[in-house]
């Protein structure tokens, strides 16, 4: 399938052009290829965390999409409404972009010449595709996370970058030797 979305964060100094469906594909695939099933809460969490990551490391956006604080934790929500059909099982799909004016779908993959964004998924992916997704979840809902410092009961709130990257940056080293990374 091709892609005709921008594949470089370095394309544009600054500014996100990967999308959320480009992260997702990265996680999904891993899995699948280590055979280990991946649901769309811990998708989701993932996929966060590496937006995170990003932020912290390389200080710039992964995606564009808003990060919004709901019951379950940090959501992208163009993912949860992508995979929410999958319930509480394992993803068999990949994430898809529609072409509106080509009336394609395509799957999007991060470039493989991207180092720097590969090297961050493949650090996430090594430290934390262990956890289920609930505990997934328990993590980022932890005592002075940004979802803890976001969420409001009924209300879909955007966690912030300035919340979000501080956050990882402390916090990297600590995950990375727990992991043994």
């Amino acid at each position: 399938m091709r892609n005709k979305q921008p594949t470089s964060l370095s394309a544009i100094e600054g500014q996100a052009l990967y999308t959320p469906q480009h992260i997702a594909n990265y996680f999904l695939d891993r899995a699948a290829a280590e055979g280990r099933p991946i649901t769309p809460i811990k998708l989701i969490k993932l996929v966060y965390i590496a937006y995170g990551w990003a932020l912290a490391l390389v200080k710039k956006r992964l995606f564009g999409e808003q990060i919004e604080a709901w019951k379950h934790g940090p959501v992208i929500p163009s993912l949860y409404h992508e995979f929410k059909h999958f319930g509480s099982t394992p993803i068999t799909d990949r994430a898809t972009i529609a072409d509106y004016f080509d009336m394609e779908q395509t799957e999007p993959r991060v470039d493989n010449s991207d180092k720097d964004v590969l090297e961050i998924l493949d650090k996430v992916w090594a430290a934390y595709h262990r956890f289920s997704g609930w505990t997934l979840r328990e993590k980022t809902h932890a005592v002075g996370t940004p979802w803890e410092q976001t969420y409001s009961p009924g209300r879909n709130a955007v966690i912030e970058d300035e919340m979000i990257a501080p956050h990882y940056r402390a916090r990297i080293g600590e995950i990375l030797d727990a992991a043994g990374v």
